[in-house]
């Protein structure tokens, strides 16, 4: 730990109540997260050795408790330095259960005031490369939906979506504005509803005019180049999109096992 850097003792938490149907990693882990709320980011939290030496539990649910942390989205952990306060004006885009989110409710989710500006709504024929993810045919109607996500005044994510007309048979400006593009699909009439998956690729890139020009940020500025897939319930392909955001609003969490069917050396190379 360097000179300077403020960390919270072990001393903060509790002892654990055996009788509780709560696992011992959960107990420490909303523990610690009741801490957290009283602190600034980038304090650092006890170690995984001070909870063992502390609580006088396995190493294994120490570092199950500081990752269950990671994924609500609030501490970063950095290899070789421990495990510290996130800062909670930074969006996550995490893997964990539940409903597929938008990047306006992972905005939202972080406390932010979010916004969608439609530039672009119109129907078009499918390009062949989003004809052939959304398992169309090149020419096929789909829906172009271009936007402007703002968040607290500023803009941080431009991003344009394709979706099967057959599948959405209606879209509007109005509605995508008051919330989000899924929030809409959940409403209107006849849509499939939302999706509930998605293949994503992030990989870095640099701002273009346009894109720079949206984003309020010099050409050619380092940020996110992110292409999803989204699917129904049944597996269809309902949105395929590109999005371009910047990276000092999010950071990705992804948890990963030995149970993975890929390494990371194949994630690395699909391309």
């Amino acid at each position: 730990m360097r000179d300077d850097e403020e960390a919270l003792g072990a001393d903060v938490l509790r002892d654990l109540d055996t009788d509780s149907h709560v696992s011992r990693y959960r107990q420490i882990a909303d523990q610690l997260a009741a801490v957290i709320l009283d602190q600034r980011p980038g304090v650092r939290l006890p170690s995984e050795f001070e909870i063992v030496q502390r609580l006088s539990v396995s190493r294994a649910t120490a570092t199950q408790a500081l990752r269950d942390l990671e994924q609500r989205g609030l501490v970063i952990r950095r290899q070789g330095r421990g495990t510290f306060v996130a800062d909670s004006s930074r969006a996550i885009r995490s893997n964990r259960a539940g409903i597929l989110p938008s990047f306006s409710e992972d905005l939202r989710a972080a406390g932010r005031q979010t916004r969608e500006q439609v530039i672009t709504l119109e129907v078009v024929g499918a390009p062949s490369e989003v004809a052939a993810t959304l398992g169309l045919i090149a020419g096929d109607d789909v829906w172009r939906v271009e936007r402007l996500i703002v968040s607290d005044g500023d803009p941080v994510v431009h991003l344009t979506s394709w979706l099967p007309c057959a599948l959405v048979p209606t879209l509007t400006r109005s509605a995508i504005e008051q919330g989000s593009l899924y929030e809409q699909l959940e409403r209107i009439d006849g849509s499939p509803g939302r999706p509930c998956s998605a293949d994503e690729q992030w990989t870095a890139a640099s701002a273009l005019t346009e894109t720079a020009t949206l984003l309020a940020v010099p050409r050619h500025t380092p940020v996110m180049r992110v292409s999803r897939t989204a699917y129904l319930h049944d597996q269809r392909a309902v949105e395929y999109s590109i999005s371009y955001v910047r990276g000092e609003i999010f950071a990705v969490s992804l948890h990963i096992d030995a149970h993975s069917h890929r390494s990371l050396a194949q994630i690395a190379e699909a391309p």
